[in-house]
Parts: C-alpha cells; structure tokens; sequence
C-alpha cells in the first residue's frame, strides 16, 4: 500500500472518530432547548441550501470563483446555541448539501470532521452557548471578541484542510496549502455577515429576513453580472465598435 495514501487514509479516521466522540459528548452535555434547537434547523437548513447553490463570484477573463456563505451561519450560531444544537446542525447541512451535489462520500466524511472539530470543540470547550445575562445588543467589545473567535475557528478549519491536502498530494499539494485568496475571501465575507446575524437573532428571529433578504439579493447580482460578463465574451470582436456608433 502506497504510504502516502495509508497516511492520508490514518488521518482521516482519526478525524471522523474525533469529530464522533465530540458530537455525542456536545450532544448529551448541552443538548439546548426548544428555542437552540429551531435555531440550529434553521440555520442548518440554510447552510444546505447555500452550499447546493453557492454563489459564483465572476472575474474577467479568469473562471468564477465559488463563494458560499454557509459558514458565517455556523460562526454566528457559536454564540446563540449550545454545542450539541450546533454540531447537529453543521452534520445536517453538510451531509444534505454533499448527497443533493453528489459529493464523493470520502469528501463529506472529511468535510464534515473539519466543521464539527472546528465549531463544535471552539463551542464545547469555551461554552459560548447564550447566556441569560448576555444584553439583548451586544457591546462592541463582545462583538470584537466574537469576530476574533471566529477568525480562529476559521483558520483552525484551514489548518485541518492543508494537512489534508499535504498527507494527500505530497510535493504536488500547492503552496500554502488551503490558505488560497478564494477561501481566505471568503472566509473575510463569512466574517462580516456573521456579525448581523448574531445581532438581529439576539434581538428577534424574524429579523433573521434582513439577511436572507441581503443573501438572496447578493447571489441574484452575482449570477446577473456572472451572465453579463459570459455574453459580452461571446460577443464578435466589432460589435461593440457598431454599438458606439449606433448609440
């Protein structure tokens, strides 16, 4: 047996039984109430459905570039549900979006590792569930400190991802490893739109409709201006000389 794949096959079963044990000890130590658990359906279903229609940033002249905004759902719940709300829900959205995508099921397994290790022990661990005397608008301060939690959780997830990719490839994995400008901007926006997620939940759940009004308008623009930049490369070479001169 290649050593190479032995030992990326070691890695991976140690990161699923890893991710295994933390979900059944968050699960049966802070299983949440009614209210954690809607939340964690919510936000799990949203996440399944960004990841099966992510949005497709487009650049001229280079291929689009796919962007979802799944996580920043994630990083907000860190802070409004228990760890075992939270581990189900990131199960639940990874194991739907990869079945409906026809995701090869070795690339779910370790998606789904990386997500419940990187959220699930930052939630367990640090206990960031509600807290009764949180205040209904968090201060900036809490909201500084919940952003560099998350900038953590995220490059915990990155780190897991390289090592994946090193054990995998070897020589030809690329510099850097996951850490590529793509998913680094991606990690920014996840970021920024965690923040009002976090706020609005707070204060009430129907306010949750700001952001999916947002979403849903910044993935509509994205495919519009996506569609845009595709015909205008399949336009002949004089047609935009004759469209000046008509105009």
């Amino acid at each position: 047996m290649d050593r190479r794949y032995l030992s990326s096959l070691v890695f991976r079963l140690a990161m699923a039984l890893l991710a295994m044990m933390l979900s059944a000890r968050a699960i049966i130590a802070l299983e949440g109430g009614t209210r954690a658990w809607i939340l964690a359906g919510i936000f799990g279903l949203t996440a399944a459905a960004l990841q099966i229609r992510p949005m497709l940033v487009p650049s001229p002249g280079k291929a689009s570039t796919v962007c979802t905004p799944a996580p920043a759902f994630f990083l907000a719940a860190l802070y409004l549900i228990p760890a075992g709300p939270l581990v189900a829900a990131i199960a639940f959205a990874v194991a739907l979006s990869g079945l409906v995508t026809g995701t090869r099921p070795h690339k779910i397994l370790l998606q789904l590792s990386i997500s419940v290790l990187a959220f699930g022990a930052c939630s367990y661990f640090l206990k960031l569930g509600p807290r009764g005397e949180d205040p209904l608008v968090p201060p900036p301060d809490l909201v500084g400190t919940e952003i560099l939690l998350g900038a953590v959780v995220l490059i915990a997830q990155l780190v897991l991802r390289s090592i994946a990719i090193r054990l995998e490839r070897g020589y030809e994995a690329p510099h850097w490893g996951a850490f590529q400008p793509p998913a680094l901007i991606e990690g920014v926006y996840c970021l920024a739109l965690s923040v009002p997620i976090s706020v609005l939940a707070r204060i009430h759940l129907a306010l949750l409709a700001v952001v999916y009004l947002y979403v849903g308008f910044t993935w509509w623009f994205t495919e519009r201006y996506r569609q845009h930049l595709r015909i205008l490369s399949q336009e002949p070479e004089g047609a935009e000389d004759q469209r000046r001169w008509v105009a």
